[in-house]
């Protein structure tokens, strides 16, 4: 069997340390040799396009004018690896705030290989302490639009780390740290950048990709480190009091997003379940946002 090659694409709008940070770590695998590093820089202002290009040759850099969001750039990259990809080749979406061990990617082939047709995603443990689990995947009860993150908040545990995958089946996966086959952008088509611009695209990729007949795994042997306070995996409040709250339920920047949201139910949700995934969705949204921000006043 012939090994795939691995294209790593990283969208990316300001934050240089942290995708330094990511690109050293990526870059001590054993496996670097095999994998191309594609970043999509975004429009960023402090710099990160020139600097990159010049402490990391290795990697790809393509530019946006800042008007991508991530599922913009994610397409930019993607349709780069794809002008240059076979068919046998996979895709790891990756975010710049995760720090990935040296043996990450070489972890990810061998989930692939015990799943070639399936989505592969990471288990997200706290770059804090590197043993707490983040987000272990995710499962959704669509008629009351209950999501739960699997093993949120225990301490993760494994035996000798080795080259047996965990697969855990999940209803959605996120792009911090998912591989995906060539294969299924060639059939599925990219992103839905025309409706979900930053939140939620990844999910409905997934979603879509289910309904074409692919796996959905997180792979618990393949731990990557996330620096939880910065990344969007649960829908933050604002620090600007009670307007910044009522913002965030219209801003495309927020996970909070009325409009990303209806979009999201009616591209992805069971046909069945809409008309109360939609209301549950916003009801969750709304108290949940009200909870967070009563804590931090």
């Amino acid at each position: 069997m012939i090994s795939p090659r691995v294209f790593i694409v990283i969208p990316v709008h300001n934050r240089l340390s942290f995708t330094r940070a990511c690109l050293s770590s990526l870059l001590a695998s054993p496996l670097e040799s095999r994998a191309t590093i594609v970043i999509v820089d975004d429009g960023s202002t402090d710099g990160t396009g020139e600097a990159l290009a010049r402490e990391f040759p290795e990697a790809v850099v393509l530019r946006g004018d800042g008007s991508l969001w991530w599922t913009g750039a994610m397409n930019v990259g993607v349709a780069w690896v794809l002008a240059r990809a076979g068919e046998d080749d996979v895709v790891v979406s990756l975010n710049n705030d995760t720090i990935p061990p040296p043996e990450y990617v070489e972890r990810l082939l061998h989930a692939h290989a015990a799943a070639p047709r399936a989505l592969i995603g990471s288990l997200a443990l706290s770059a804090a302490d590197r043993k707490t689990v983040v987000d272990g995947g995710v499962t959704i009860r669509w008629a009351t639009a209950k999501y739960r993150w699997k093993g949120h908040g225990d301490a993760w545990r494994i035996g000798t780390p080795g080259t047996t995958p965990d697969l855990r089946p999940v209803d959605v996966l996120s792009g911090c740290g998912t591989l995906i086959p060539v294969c299924a952008f060639r059939s599925l088509g990219p992103y839905d950048e025309r409706h979900l611009r930053h939140y939620a695209a990844d999910y409905e990729f997934a979603r879509r990709a289910r309904r074409a007949g692919y796996g959905l795994f997180v792979d618990w042997a393949s731990p990557l480190y996330l620096r939880e306070a910065e990344t969007g995996l649960h829908a933050a409040v604002s620090g600007a009091g009670v307007r910044g709250l009522m913002r965030s339920f219209w801003d495309i920047r927020s996970a909070n997003d009325f409009r990303n949201r209806w979009r999201f139910a009616i591209l992805a949700c069971p046909s069945w379940a809409v008309l109360t995934y939609i209301p549950c969705d916003y009801a969750r949204v709304i108290i949940g946002s009200l909870r967070r921000y009563r804590t931090s006043v």
